[in-house]
């Protein structure tokens, strides 16, 4: 598996696509058949897997950062393994920037991936047959869960690593539409509210309260 995706205006992760629209658009051409819509596929294609440059609104070692880009649907105290802890979560749509990026320096001791259906993330059926990564991993500050949902327009979740660090603000994963849950320690203080739009590696979600040791 590849440790990090390329670091090029358009992900590379999206090539293939891109390449495929491509032939479709000059197949089109060729044969004088509906090149208006090829050219939109194709230029929708290539909006979908842009990759851009994001910098940190706070240079703050406490600071959690938006996994992806979106709109935060949810923040509410939840349970994860029997422990108490913050769970906010984002709504990603079709439109937003694809790469998702590390909230904070962890390092990620557990990566389970459950391949399942491409659903509506609004459909009862999503939480127990929708594709889905969980992703556990533990910061100097606080233990770190990110689950990452996959929506009707997702073709699958691509992990550029499924162990070890990451930086914050790493890109490591593709998602095309879906949802990105974050869970977080009881005693963060979070600086966002439901509804407010974020991005991802930009906009900082709130901060770690104290200083801790980064183990596993």
């Amino acid at each position: 598996m590849r440790e990090h995706t390329s670091t090029q205006i358009i992900a590379k992760e999206g090539w293939n696509y891109i390449l495929f629209f491509v032939i479709v658009l000059l197949l089109s051409y060729f044969f004088d058949f509906a090149i208006l819509f090829a050219v939109v596929v194709l230029l929708f294609t290539i909006y979908i897997f842009r990759n851009p440059e994001r910098l940190p609104a706070e240079d703050d070692e406490l600071a959690i950062l938006a996994p992806c880009d979106g709109v935060i649907e949810k923040i509410e105290k939840a349970q994860f393994n029997a422990k108490d802890m913050i769970h906010i979560k984002i709504k990603k749509s079709l439109f937003d920037v694809s790469i998702l990026r590390s909230p904070v320096l962890m390092n990620i001791h557990n990566t389970q991936k459950r391949h399942g259906l491409f659903l509506p993330l609004t459909s009862k059926l999503s939480k127990v047959l929708g594709e889905r990564v969980q992703i556990e991993a533990k910061s100097f500050y606080s233990d770190i869960v990110l689950v990452i949902n996959a929506g009707i327009f997702s073709r699958k979740i691509e992990l550029f690593k499924t162990i070890g660090p990451l930086k914050s603000s790493q890109r490591f994963c593709i998602l095309v539409e879906g949802s990105v849950d974050l869970y977080v320690a009881l005693d963060s203080r979070i600086k966002v509210a439901i509804a407010d739009r974020v991005r991802s590696g930009e906009s900082v979600l709130g901060y770690f309260s104290h200083k801790g040791n980064l183990d596993g």
